[in-house]
């Protein structure tokens, strides 16, 4: 998982399948509530679509 600096608010995106975990949404599917930054999800995390580990996620910027 990248190092990088974050808010906490930040949305990272999967580089495998473009899922979005968006913190102010969180993950309902995996018990994940709103407001759980991803920094903070457990290591055991996984995309919910493609099943990859926090390792293939990056910071998300959206440009709408």
């Amino acid at each position: 998982m990248s190092e990088l600096k974050s808010s906490p608010l930040q949305a990272w995106i999967c580089a495998e399948c473009g899922y979005i975990y968006d913190p102010a949404e969180g993950d309902l599917g995996t018990d994940i509530r709103p407001g759980v930054p991803f920094e903070r999800l457990p290591d055991e995390w996984c995309c919910p679509v493609c099943n990859r580990g926090k390792e293939h996620f990056h910071p998300f910027d959206s440009q709408l």
